[in-house]
């Protein structure tokens, strides 16, 4: 990297703004700065980094010491520096955070810090200006972390790294020669490229151990898969033994066969399978011949079976027609009655018809006798004696009695209706009379509220006017209140902060005397440093050491160093202790620039206020009492009046909505009262009325009553002699039907026993079988003739008849037989399926085995190249399997610094 400008401005000791032409400085290849302590030497590498890095040279060093103390607060702090790297020429312009002057009022306010970069033309002149550079640059970015990525890329740096090796700050060159192997072996790599070299290292070491474990992993997984195999083959020695011995015999990572794993484990593996198909094979063969054996037993036990039923049908079939033979005489017997029966049960109903016809004669004729000495005498004289009954005439007779008396009835009908509702009538008139008297006291009560209305109205009316006088000035009243309540808190607020200026200034003159006193100090003890500084160096020479001023080998005077010597660590601390006193200055000097300002707008609120323009103050002095008082006094004033005003406003507004309720509820009774007395006139004509009705309906009633006491009773006696003659027209009419009916079923009777030949209808009454016993005796019949015909045809069956009559059938021999052959194929079949699934178990188990064997092959064949070349970058030759081991590397390097050199030491 060249550096080609740097323009300063309000940095450090230098208030002004001062350009560097780097260009000019580096004709010459070297050139030195020089100058007293303080006057800005450590003050431009500071710039440089800050410029690249975004802080300065030192890591303990503050930012804060990048303002300049001499500068005014208005003036920006800027650091703009030109470089040139292989990628091109560049520029970069920094602020750093400062405190600059309010541009409205008084004070300061925090300045944030900002980056810009630009990439420049390489025949760029770099003293050209701002608006030159800012015309011809490209602009490559204006965020803080973008910028300072860009540069750290372009620079090759990080800022530790740049402050070690390229800008050494003041103290920090014996820090990097004291630093650990390891700290300087890491900055060195990063330098010269090499750390890519040990990351190789690191990754092949890394590989080898992935490596490692997937080969462990794998051994572990065909341990596994061995020993699952083992369990489900059911191998025992010596073929177990074998197996394992041929998966632990497997060759370790690194050796030359290595890409040989596992042909033995999947040759035993197969063989053991072959044998275990084989066994099954056999064992399936051999269950197939038990099982034809034990289906030859059954058929023949079956068949002896089946030849044992055939002989004990026949012999059963036979004895069951002897019985039949036996019985022929009692069924032929059984027949005849049947057929008789099935006569008798033809006329039964006929029989029943004609007992049932004369049996309804005589209770007709009953009835009459009865209805006859229940019926009024004359009813009765028009029937007559029942010996002698005309039953045309008697009927012709009484029905004209009948109608004529319930004509008379119907005429009654209406005068016994209104006799019942007399009373409820007379009862109505007095209740619609009664209420006539209460609507008439309703109406009066009416009318008296409704002429007192307009003059609660007419008080409604003038409580809502005053109410709203008063309401008018609510708004004056509430600005007024929250005019004094502000006056009374700006009065406080101003009351304090001058309390909180007199201490910030106070703050301010005590910080003010710290920093002075820092800053002489820090002066002494650079001066006396410088003073002692050869007596430091020649401390360390010895004779044949080169001095690091001269060069010189020889020192016959070396300088000595002092009792009262000053330490690094003294000026460095001197150095924290004036920059904290500088840090804290300008914090008291902000928070004093702050109060006054506070005190100044506050001071204007209060002279703008009714209680002003106050007098001016003295420093130390306090806001006047009386002021105080006035304007609390304002406060008191003001909410007692917005208080009347607010419950006014609230009064008014319940004064409207009750004269809003009061003019409805005079509408609505006003209302009310109108339609009652429309119904009160209506209801005087309805009563009128129903008083005439009730008089027409009374005298009505006087004139159908008759002799009797009342109509209903009249009613009631001509209703009583209608039902009698009905009662015997009914009673008549059944007699008739029943004789009638009794003589057709006589005819039907005879005609219906000559079709079945009974000679009286006592020979078919004989012949009559109950329905139980004649449904018994077609069963016994039936069941007869079918038992016949079953017995004729189970003996005709071919298997039957073609039966010799000597024939015989061995059960318990050919069920014995058949028990042993089932007994040997069922052993035979379970052993076949015992043998098959230890194959199958045993082949199921065989595919990881074979697969992680496979496997734990490739994981080999993987890890060996990966073992060899880590063994081969680590230097260590032939290691161990599964180990490796890293070589530690030593760096040395010389760095130079840009700090002047010291004086001669020896």
């Amino acid at each position: 990297m060249h550096l080609r400008s740097l323009t300063l401005r309000a940095v450090g000791p230098f208030a002004d703004e001062h350009t560097i032409d780097f260009d000019a400085l580096a004709t010459s290849g070297l050139f030195l700065l020089e100058g007293p302590t303080g006057s800005g030497k450590s003050t431009l590498i500071d710039a440089i980094v800050f410029a690249l890095y975004g802080k300065v040279a030192s890591a303990e060093a503050s930012d804060d010491r990048l303002r300049s103390a001499y500068a005014a607060d208005d003036v920006e702090s800027v650091v703009d520096l030109v470089f040139e790297v292989p990628a091109g020429v560049f520029r970069v312009r920094r602020t750093p955070q400062h405190q600059r002057a309010k541009r409205r009022g008084t004070g300061t306010t925090t300045a944030q810090a900002t980056v810009k970069l630009w990439r420049l033309p390489a025949d760029v002149d770099p003293l050209a200006g701002p608006d030159v550079l800012d015309a011809v640059g490209t602009p490559l970015g204006n965020r803080l972390d973008e910028v300072g990525a860009e540069l750290q890329r372009l620079v090759g740096l990080d800022r530790q790294q740049f402050v070690q090796t390229i800008v050494l700050p003041q103290g920090e060159f014996a820090r990097f020669l004291r630093a650990n192997p390891e700290d300087r072996s890491r900055l060195l790599q990063k330098i010269f490229g090499t750390e890519v070299y040990e990351r190789l290292q690191q990754r092949l070491a890394e590989l080898r151990r992935e490596h490692d474990r997937a080969v462990e992993a794998g051994r572990a997984t065909l341990d596994r898969s061995v020993a699952h195999l083992l369990g489900a083959a059911q191998w025992q020695e010596p073929e177990s033994d074998e197996l394992r011995a041929a998966a632990g015999a497997l060759p370790a990572v690194g050796t030359p066969t290595e890409a040989e794993a596992g042909p033995g484990v999947r040759d035993l593996v197969q063989a053991g399978l072959a044998t275990l198909h084989d066994a099954a094979t056999q064992a399936g063969e051999a269950a197939e011949r038990a099982e034809q054996q034990a289906a030859a037993a059954r058929a023949e036990l079956e068949a002896q079976t089946a030849r044992a039923g055939v002989l004990a049908r026949r012999a059963s079939l036979r004895a069951t027609r002897a019985a039949l033979d036996a019985a022929a005489d009692e069924h032929e017997q059984s027949v005849a009655r049947l057929a008789r029966a099935g006569a008798a049960r033809a006329v039964g109903p006929l029989l029943v018809g004609v007992d049932t016809a004369r049996t309804a004669v005589a209770a007709a004729e009953k009835a009459l006798r009865a209805g006859l000495d229940a019926a009024p005498d004359d009813l009765a004289d028009l029937v007559g004696d029942p010996a002698a009954l005309d039953p045309l005439l008697a009927r012709r007779d009484l029905e004209a009695d009948r109608d004529s008396t319930v004509g008379l009835a119907a005429t009654l009908q209406r005068a016994v209706t209104l006799e019942a509702g007399l009373d409820a009538e007379r009862h109505a008139v007095r209740a619609a009379r009664d209420a006539l008297d209460d609507a008439r006291g309703v109406l009066t009560s009416h009318d008296a509220w409704l002429a007192a209305r307009p003059a609660q109205r007419d008080e409604l009316t003038a409580a809502l006017a005053a109410a709203r006088v008063l309401a008018a000035r609510f708004a004056e009243h509430e600005a007024a209140a929250r005019t004094a309540g502000a006056t009374v808190q700006s009065l406080t607020d101003l009351a304090e902060a001058r309390r909180e200026l007199r201490g910030a200034v106070q703050q301010r003159t005590t910080a003010a005397e710290a920093a002075t006193a820092a800053v002489e100090h820090e002066r002494a003890l650079r001066a006396a440093r410088i003073a002692g500084l050869a007596g430091e160096l020649a401390s360390a020479l010895q004779d044949g050491d080169a001095c690091p001023v001269c060069g010189a080998v020889e020192h016959p005077a070396k300088a000595v160093v002092g009792a009262d010597h000053v330490r690094a660590e003294q000026v460095d601390e001197a150095e924290q202790a004036r920059s904290a006193a500088e840090t804290a200055l300008a914090a008291a000097a902000e928070l004093t620039a702050r109060w006054a300002e506070r005190v100044a707008v506050l001071h204007e609120q209060v002279d703008a206020s009714t209680v002003g323009p106050l007098d001016p103050l003295a420093d130390d002095e306090d806001v006047p009492a009386q002021v105080v008082e006035a304007a609390q006094q304002q406060v008191a004033t003001a909410t007692v009046l917005l208080g009347a005003a607010r419950d006014a406003l609230a009064e008014a507004g319940r004064i409207e909505g009750e004269l809003v309720d009061h003019d409805a509820a005079t509408v609505a009774r006003q209302a009310e009262r109108s339609e009652l007395a429309a119904a009160l006139a209506a209801a005087e004509a309805a009563v009128d009325a129903q008083v005439a009705a009730c008089q027409e309906h009374e005298a009505e009633t006087v004139a159908a009553r008759g002799t009797h006491p009342t109509v209903a009773a009249r009613h009631g006696e001509l209703t009583e002699r209608v039902s009698a003659a009905q009662a015997l027209l009914d009673v008549l009419a059944d007699l008739v039907a029943a004789r009638d009916d009794e003589t057709r079923r006589t005819g039907e009777l005879a005609a219906s026993l000559a079709v079945h030949g009974f000679a009286t209808p006592e020979d078919a009454r004989e012949a009559h079988l109950d329905p139980a016993d004649l449904d018994e005796l077609e069963r016994l019949v039936a069941e007869h003739v079918s038992a016949r015909a079953a017995v004729d045809a189970g003996l005709a069956e071919p298997e039957v008849s073609a039966l010799p009559e000597d024939a015989v059938a061995d059960v318990e021999s050919a069920r014995a037989a058949e028990l042993d052959a089932r007994t040997a194929a069922q052993a035979a079949v379970s052993a076949a399926r015992a043998a098959t699934d230890r194959a199958a178990a045993a082949a199921q188990a065989a595919v990881p085995v074979l697969a992680a064997a496979e496997s734990l092959a490739a994981a080999l064949a993987d890890a060996g190249p990966v073992a060899r070349l880590a063994t081969l970058a680590a230097g260590t030759g032939a290691t161990t399997p599964g180990t490796s081991r890293s070589p530690r590397t030593c760096w040395s390097a010389g760095s130079r610094t840009s700090s002047p050199p010291p004086t001669n030491a020896c």
